[in-house]
């Protein structure tokens, strides 16, 4: 025991030798995984004078577990001996020990302990339980109670009914009715006793130690959900309940108690019985609600009320007269609800939500029933969204913050608003009407004040524009109009109208410029209907409101709505380019900053946002506004001079200078690629890509993507600029069209040299892409960069993977490969593959197609293996009806490579034809064996009746039947018949 006693101590001691320490653990875990340690543990629990509590609690988690998962190595002695030693310890501990108390991690240890031992031997071995238990708990006179061994009883039934009747948690088949056993055998005895002992309890120390009569109020709460409801709902507990929730000490416990109860599973009829008797709305009415935290609970209980009657109502069970009880019922707990929700304190508001959405259910499928609603409906909706509109405002106590981490307490408050938003969208749905004139009327008053000079609260003003943005979002999408046939402004038209002339953006806090942006940027179809609006719309947006506001968020969230703000409203902004250009210049300023780095959920770094990320809107915008249509091109060509040419001299400028891997320097050269890239990204993508862009700025880019190309050649090796050329070049493409053909070599063999498997993945369908819009012209250049992309492809797959994460790139690597061959065919440009630049790697290429397509493991890359197959199938394989120029060689790879591999994929044993994906795999290989006969005839039938067939022992006859069906049967017959051969073979 001293040996064990000491190894836990060297074990947690934080200034042990780390040697030790390694040597204690495990000694320890020997100790707890052998079958006999326990008996040593429990004599050191027990032993006097007592061990050190680490010790002790290290002695009852042994037992834990030995009662947990090897209680079946114990016989009968054992179990008695652990059963006799547990009584003993709760007799001395909590009835003859006067003077000190037990360690409540140890308490509760034993508590946990003593409940794995319940769960072995009720009620067989131990079926006076729970009498032996209030034995200890009790005095011989019976009363009063000793403290002690009250409360621990009181947590030893908590503990029994986390480890027996919990819902949310996992338990095995065999657990589930162990379990039920349990719970059967105490309703038959057991349970009214415990009811009847607790209730005792709860009398006995509710004034003079409060703490037990919690734990009694608890174990009600707790137990009601399985025990029978009489035992709880009488008049006896439930005066004592009622009388308890104005004992300041209790009334919480006695409200979680009430709400427990209320909450119990029953009939829909009997459940409307007993709240009716429990009338709890009128026993609120009485209560002391000055104190924040009960007013919560409160709040929880009339949820529970609520919720339930919801329920009832809902119930198609129910008669009428038990639908106009519940009914009766909810209409006298709606005020509380209405309450609670408007409540100051955040967590008692959001106490009364589920009651909530439940009474909103209840009013959508009235609607959706096209029943008519009364005037007490209409006047809870009413008076219900005007609490949830007043709700949205930011507290008092609550400031508006900048930081980018935003404080807890305000990301709590945006959850609530997203909830209280969803109550409003789904009053709006059952009444459009009240939902347009309410907050018409509520946003209009705020305007009015703000327009008469009124001083106002920035929490009013940003609620004001809140709603606004709401309002939108909850119409429906016939609702969303701005004005109406005869051109008159609608609701919305108008409050959109006068949020602009009222000058409203100019409010000085940050939160309501913010907001003002939002709005205009949801609501810009407004401008396509009133155009007068855009300057004062544009103003704002350019000044030091928006794009140029002093703090950060706002300044960088703005860059990124102007973007969406002007590519929505392109035909409108032709007269504004010169001037907004002009206000934009200071902002296209580059200047790298260091790479911060913040955590995802799973822990794992990450690059956080940049001031750059948000500045490349900024860059595409410019683009926006220089390509529109009306501006005259050689203006668009100055223009865009003026942009690209700082860009252009920084990137010649960061040539000039030694090479350097210094991370700012080639943040600084990443950054300027990528800016001419989003100006790209502005214009305008050509409507056929196979032409050039007939423009005189053509020019401007065309010099740009020589100076890029030039810098990719000086920095290949450096990632950071790879994906910024990749990127540019992806949007210098669809502007330029084929004048970018050209480059494509240089900006290729760029990339290749040194891109890794991330990279690559990205790339192929970059050059599938490519090929795909610039057909068949582009052949000449993927004839020549073939060869350099497979060796890349076969580089990487030829390695073996480090870990689990590059095992899935190289798995992504496949896919993107087989895509980008895929690609090609699709493009008609399959010639480059037996080119007389390419022909003599054929077979390599081929072969790793044959790789992927026997790997069982990958049906995702198997079924696109097979795939690629059957377009070579169909492009190479001879054609005996129509002689043409055919692939030497390649119908002698058919048949002694392919064809073969039709039926030894299928015939193996890891390929289960009754699974999705393999049937989708299956039905490729079928095609193949389609294709060859279709395309070859007699040849094939005649080889594989004669040779194939043969060769894999199948019967005369059933080679017969095959040659048949794959001569008669189309595709989906065939695959059905050839799904019947190889099942027949494989039994």
């Amino acid at each position: 025991m001293e040996q064990i006693e000491q190894a836990v101590m060297y074990a947690l001691g934080p200034q042990v030798e780390p040697t030790l320490k390694a040597q204690a653990n495990e000694y320890c875990e020997q100790v707890k995984n052998s079958n006999d340690g326990w008996q040593l543990c429990v004599q050191l629990f027990m032993k006097e004078p007592k061990a050190l509590p680490e010790a002790r609690f290290f002695s009852l988690q042994v037992l834990e577990n030995t009662l947990r998962n090897k209680f079946e190595t114990l016989d009968n002695a054992a179990v008695e001996y652990i059963q006799q030693t547990m009584m003993e310890y709760l007799r001395r501990e909590f009835v003859d020990n006067t003077t000190g108390s037990e360690e409540s991690f140890i308490r509760n240890k034993a508590a946990q302990s003593l409940t794995l031992l319940f769960t072995h031997v009720y009620p067989t071995i131990w079926p006076s339980f729970f009498k032996d238990m209030i034995a200890v708990a009790k005095t011989p006179s019976g009363t009063p109670s000793h403290e002690k061994a009250a409360d621990f009883f009181l947590r030893l039934c908590i503990s029994i009914d986390e480890e027996i009747a919990r819902m949310d948690i996992p338990r095995t088949r065999e657990e589930v009715i162990r379990n039920t056993n349990i719970k059967d055998t105490m309703r038959l005895g057991d349970i009214q006793l415990l009811a009847s002992f607790w209730f005792d309890l709860l009398q006995e120390f509710r004034s003079t130690n409060p703490s037990i009569a919690q734990l009694a109020l608890k174990n009600i709460g707790s137990f009601i959900a399985w025990m029978d409801i009489s035992l709880v709902v009488n008049d006896q507990v439930m005066n004592v309940l009622y009388e308890l929730l104005s004992d300041t000490n209790l009334r919480i416990s006695a409200c979680e108690c009430l709400a427990d109860v209320i909450s119990k599973g029953m009939l829909p009829a009997d459940k409307l019985n007993m709240l009716q008797m429990l009338n709890i709305t009128e026993v609120l009415g009485q209560l002391d609600m000055s104190e924040p935290e009960f007013v919560e609970h409160v709040a929880r209980l009339i949820n529970a009320l609520g919720t339930e009657l919801c329920k009832i109502y809902a119930d198609t069970s129910l008669p009428n007269e038990g639908k106009q009880a519940a009914w009766t019922m909810l209409e006298q707990a709606t005020p509380y609800l209405l309450k609670f929700l408007a409540n100051e304190y955040d967590d008692t508001s959001a106490g009364v939500f589920p009651f909530v959405n439940d009474m909103l259910y209840i009013y959508k499928r009235q609607k959706k029933q096209m029943q008519a609603f009364s005037q007490g409906q209409h006047e809870f909706l009413a008076s219900l969204l005007n609490v949830v509109i007043v709700k949205l405002r930011y507290d008092e106590d609550t400031e508006w913050s900048d930081d980018q981490d935003e404080p807890e307490e305000e990301a709590l408050f945006f959850e609530m608003r997203k909830n209280l938003r969803i109550f409003a969208e789904h009053i709006a749905m059952i009444n459009e009407e009240l939902y347009v004139g309410y907050i018409h009327s509520f946003v209009m008053e705020t305007i009015n004040k703000y327009k008469a000079g009124t001083e106002l609260n920035w929490r009013d003003v940003e609620l004001c524009l809140y709603v606004l943005y709401c309002y939108g979002e909850a119409l429906s999408k016939a609702a969303m109009i701005f004005v109406t046939p005869n051109d008159a402004l609608s609701p919305l038209g108008e409050l959109v109208s006068e949020m602009i002339n009222s000058n409203i953006s100019a409010y000085p806090h940050p939160s309501c410029a913010m907001q003002y942006f939002e709005n205009v940027t949801r609501y810009y179809q407004f401008f396509e209907h009133r155009p007068d609006h855009l300057p004062q719309a544009l103003a704002a947006f350019v000044d030091t409101r928006g794009l140029h506001h002093p703090v950060k968020q706002i300044r960088t969230r703005c860059w990124y709505l102007f973007q969406r703000f002007v590519k929505n409203l392109k035909p409108k902004m032709t007269p504004y380019v010169e001037n907004v250009l002009s206000s934009l210049g200071d902002l296209l300023s580059i200047q790298a900053e260091p790479v911060v780095e913040t955590n995802t959920m799973d822990g794992m770094p990450i690059p956080a946002a940049s001031t750059f990320d948000s500045q490349l809107y900024l860059f595409e915008t410019v683009g926006l506004l220089i390509s529109l249509e009306g501006i005259d091109p050689m203006k668009q060509t100055e223009y865009l001079k003026i942009v690209l040419e700082p860009l252009v001299e920084g990137i010649q400028k960061a040539m000039a200078q030694a090479v350097s891997d210094d991370e700012l320097f080639l943040l600084q050269l990443h950054h300027y690629i990528m800016a001419i890239g989003s100006v790209a990204k502005g214009f305008p993508t050509l409507a056929n890509p196979a032409e050039s862009a007939q423009q005189p700025w053509t020019v401007v880019f065309i010099q740009a993507t020589e100076i890029i190309l030039s810098a990719l050649q000086s920095y290949n090796q450096m990632a950071v600029i790879r994906d910024a050329v990749r990127y540019t070049f992806a949007r210098l493409i669809t502007c330029l069209g084929t004048q970018v053909l050209p480059y494509l070599p240089s900006l290729i063999n760029g990339l290749l040299t040194e891109c890794q498997v991330t990279e690559l993945v990205d790339f192929l369908p970059f050059i599938g892409l490519i090929a795909h819009k610039y057909k068949p012209m582009i052949e000449p250049i993927i004839d020549e960069l073939l060869l350099p992309l497979v060796r890349r492809v076969f580089d990487f797959l030829n390695t073996t993977p480090s870990g689990t994460d590059e095992a899935f790139l190289l798995l992504d690597l496949r896919k993107s490969y087989l895509n980008f061959v895929l690609s090609l065919f699709n493009a008609n440009l399959e010639k480059v593959f037996v080119s007389e630049r390419n022909i003599e790697s054929l077979e390599t290429i081929l072969q790793t197609f044959l790789h992927f397509a026997k790997d069982n493991s990958d049906p995702t890359t198997q079924k696109m293996s097979f795939g690629v197959f059957l377009k070579t199938v169909n492009s190479w394989a001879s054609n005996t009806a129509a002689p043409g120029p055919t692939v030497a060689g390649f119908d002698r790879f058919v048949y002694n490579e392919l064809l073969p591999i039709t039926f030894s994929v299928p015939m193996s044993a890891a390929f289960n034809l009754a699974d999705g994906q393999s049937i989708l795999v299956f039905g490729e290989m079928t095609s193949i064996q389609k294709a060859m006969c279709v395309k070859q005839g007699a040849d094939f039938i005649e080889y594989m009746k004669g040779v194939f067939l043969p060769s894999i022992q199948c019967p005369p006859d059933t080679a017969e039947r095959y040659c048949q069906a794959v001569q008669q049967y189309e595709g989906r017959q065939f695959k059905k018949y050839f799904q019947s051969f190889i099942s027949e073979a494989k039994s």
